[in-house]
Protein backbone atom coordinates (compact mmCIF):
# COMPACT_ATOMS: atom_id res chain seq x y z
CA UNK A 1 0.00 0.00 0.00
CA UNK A 2 2.94 2.31 0.88
CA UNK A 3 4.44 1.63 -2.65
CA UNK A 4 1.62 1.88 -4.38
CA UNK A 5 1.22 5.68 -2.40
CA UNK A 6 4.78 6.50 -3.28
CA UNK A 7 4.31 5.76 -7.33
CA UNK A 8 1.31 7.63 -7.15
CA UNK A 9 2.66 10.72 -5.54
CA UNK A 10 5.78 10.34 -7.74
CA UNK A 11 3.35 10.06 -11.08
CA UNK A 12 1.28 13.48 -9.14
CA UNK A 13 4.78 15.49 -9.01
CA UNK A 14 6.13 14.33 -12.32
CA UNK A 15 2.60 15.89 -13.48
CA UNK A 16 4.02 19.27 -12.20
CA UNK A 17 7.04 18.68 -14.02
CA UNK A 18 5.59 18.58 -17.00
CA UNK A 19 3.03 21.29 -16.90
CA UNK A 20 6.41 23.39 -15.38
CA UNK A 21 8.31 22.15 -18.68
CA UNK A 22 4.85 22.62 -20.45
CA UNK A 23 4.71 26.20 -19.99
CA UNK A 24 8.50 26.84 -20.19
CA UNK A 25 8.89 25.33 -23.48
CA UNK A 26 6.00 26.91 -25.02
CA UNK A 27 7.37 30.80 -23.12
CA UNK A 28 10.43 30.09 -24.65
CA UNK A 29 9.32 28.55 -28.50
CA UNK A 30 6.99 32.15 -28.76
CA UNK A 31 8.98 35.06 -27.26
CA UNK A 32 11.45 37.00 -29.57
CA UNK A 33 13.55 38.23 -27.02
CA UNK A 34 13.08 41.91 -27.91
CA UNK A 35 12.31 42.90 -24.41
CA UNK A 36 14.45 41.54 -21.05
CA UNK A 37 12.84 39.27 -18.90
CA UNK A 38 12.11 39.50 -15.25
CA UNK A 39 10.94 36.24 -14.02
CA UNK A 40 8.01 35.82 -11.08
CA UNK A 41 10.17 35.03 -7.71
CA UNK A 42 12.28 38.46 -8.79
CA UNK A 43 9.00 40.53 -9.13
CA UNK A 44 7.75 39.26 -6.06
CA UNK A 45 11.11 40.08 -4.08
CA UNK A 46 11.54 43.45 -5.67
CA UNK A 47 7.49 44.08 -5.02
CA UNK A 48 8.05 43.11 -1.25
CA UNK A 49 10.89 45.81 -1.20
CA UNK A 50 8.18 48.14 -2.22
CA UNK A 51 10.28 49.19 -5.26
CA UNK A 52 8.71 51.82 -7.78
CA UNK A 53 7.07 49.26 -10.26
CA UNK A 54 4.20 50.05 -13.00
CA UNK A 55 2.89 46.19 -13.42
CA UNK A 56 0.61 46.67 -16.73
CA UNK A 57 -1.62 43.79 -17.51
CA UNK A 58 -2.13 43.05 -21.62
CA UNK A 59 -4.56 40.90 -21.38
CA UNK A 60 -8.30 41.61 -22.29
CA UNK A 61 -10.69 42.96 -19.68
CA UNK A 62 -12.25 39.70 -19.15
CA UNK A 63 -9.23 37.92 -18.38
CA UNK A 64 -7.75 40.56 -16.37
CA UNK A 65 -11.74 40.90 -14.57
CA UNK A 66 -11.08 37.16 -13.32
CA UNK A 67 -7.70 37.49 -11.81
CA UNK A 68 -4.57 39.69 -12.28
CA UNK A 69 -1.39 40.93 -9.95
CA UNK A 70 -2.11 43.08 -7.13
CA UNK A 71 -1.97 46.68 -8.24
CA UNK A 72 -2.03 46.02 -11.93
CA UNK A 73 -2.86 48.31 -14.09
CA UNK A 74 -5.06 46.73 -17.30
CA UNK A 75 -3.84 48.11 -20.55
CA UNK A 76 -5.50 45.47 -22.86
CA UNK A 77 -3.98 44.47 -26.24
CA UNK A 78 -6.86 44.41 -28.96
CA UNK A 79 -7.78 47.61 -27.58
CA UNK A 80 -4.06 48.75 -26.52
CA UNK A 81 -3.56 52.80 -26.48
CA UNK A 82 -0.90 54.74 -25.25
CA UNK A 83 -3.54 57.19 -24.11
CA UNK A 84 -4.05 54.41 -21.68
CA UNK A 85 -0.26 54.77 -20.16
CA UNK A 86 -0.40 58.40 -21.10
CA UNK A 87 -0.37 59.23 -17.10
CA UNK A 88 2.88 57.02 -16.13
CA UNK A 89 6.30 58.66 -16.09
CA UNK A 90 8.59 56.57 -18.85
CA UNK A 91 11.20 57.00 -16.25
CA UNK A 92 9.76 54.39 -13.86
CA UNK A 93 10.41 50.57 -14.12
CA UNK A 94 7.51 48.81 -16.01
CA UNK A 95 6.76 45.37 -16.39
CA UNK A 96 4.12 44.16 -18.54
CA UNK A 97 2.67 40.64 -18.21
CA UNK A 98 -0.19 38.69 -20.09
CA UNK A 99 -0.77 34.85 -20.18
CA UNK A 100 2.29 33.78 -20.93
CA UNK A 101 4.44 36.56 -22.07
CA UNK A 102 4.02 36.88 -25.86
CA UNK A 103 0.83 39.32 -26.30
CA UNK A 104 2.91 41.32 -23.07
CA UNK A 105 6.26 41.24 -25.27
CA UNK A 106 4.12 43.07 -27.87
CA UNK A 107 3.21 45.65 -25.66
CA UNK A 108 6.20 45.87 -24.43
CA UNK A 109 8.05 46.63 -27.99
CA UNK A 110 5.52 49.40 -28.11
CA UNK A 111 6.38 50.91 -24.93
CA UNK A 112 10.09 51.02 -25.90
CA UNK A 113 9.54 52.39 -29.01
CA UNK A 114 8.03 54.94 -27.35
CA UNK A 115 10.19 56.25 -24.78
CA UNK A 116 9.74 54.07 -21.66
CA UNK A 117 12.86 53.63 -20.27
CA UNK A 118 12.91 50.12 -18.61
CA UNK A 119 10.16 47.70 -19.92
CA UNK A 120 10.33 44.43 -19.07
CA UNK A 121 8.42 41.03 -19.61
CA UNK A 122 7.30 39.03 -17.26
CA UNK A 123 8.38 35.18 -18.21
CA UNK A 124 5.77 32.91 -18.11
CA UNK A 125 2.95 35.85 -17.31
CA UNK A 126 0.14 35.24 -15.35
CA UNK A 127 0.32 31.35 -15.63
CA UNK A 128 3.81 31.49 -13.89
CA UNK A 129 2.74 33.85 -11.58
CA UNK A 130 -0.61 31.28 -10.75
CA UNK A 131 1.32 28.09 -11.60
CA UNK A 132 3.84 29.04 -8.10
CA UNK A 133 0.72 30.20 -6.10
CA UNK A 134 1.34 33.58 -5.86
CA UNK A 135 -1.58 35.81 -4.90
CA UNK A 136 -3.79 36.86 -7.38
CA UNK A 137 -6.63 39.42 -7.52
CA UNK A 138 -10.35 39.26 -8.42
CA UNK A 139 -11.97 42.06 -10.06
CA UNK A 140 -13.21 42.86 -6.38
CA UNK A 141 -10.02 43.08 -5.36
CA UNK A 142 -10.37 39.72 -3.48
CA UNK A 143 -7.97 37.08 -3.18
CA UNK A 144 -8.40 34.26 -5.95
CA UNK A 145 -7.18 30.75 -7.44
CA UNK A 146 -8.60 31.22 -10.87
CA UNK A 147 -7.06 32.65 -14.13
CA UNK A 148 -8.54 33.08 -17.45
CA UNK A 149 -6.72 29.96 -19.79
CA UNK A 150 -7.27 31.83 -22.69
CA UNK A 151 -8.59 28.80 -24.34
CA UNK A 152 -8.52 25.26 -23.97
CA UNK A 153 -5.19 24.58 -25.65
CA UNK A 154 -3.37 27.31 -23.29
CA UNK A 155 -4.95 26.44 -20.24
CA UNK A 156 -3.86 23.16 -20.47
CA UNK A 157 -0.80 25.23 -18.81
CA UNK A 158 -2.22 25.85 -15.71
CA UNK A 159 -1.29 23.43 -12.89
CA UNK A 160 -4.02 21.59 -11.27
CA UNK A 161 -4.97 23.46 -7.73
CA UNK A 162 -5.23 26.74 -10.50
CA UNK A 163 -9.04 26.97 -11.36
CA UNK A 164 -9.34 27.77 -15.37
CA UNK A 165 -13.11 27.86 -16.51
CA UNK A 166 -11.31 27.52 -20.25
CA UNK A 167 -9.80 24.24 -19.27
CA UNK A 168 -13.33 22.43 -19.77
Amino acid sequence: MRLQFLILMALYMMGFTVLANNLTNAVDDMLKGSIPLIHTAELETQLSKDVDIVLLDAREKAEYELSHLPAAQWVGYDDFSLKSVGNINKDKTIVVYCSIGVRSERIAEKLKSNGFKTVLNLYGGIFAWANEERILLDKNQLPTKTVHGYNKKWAQLLEPHVFSPQAK
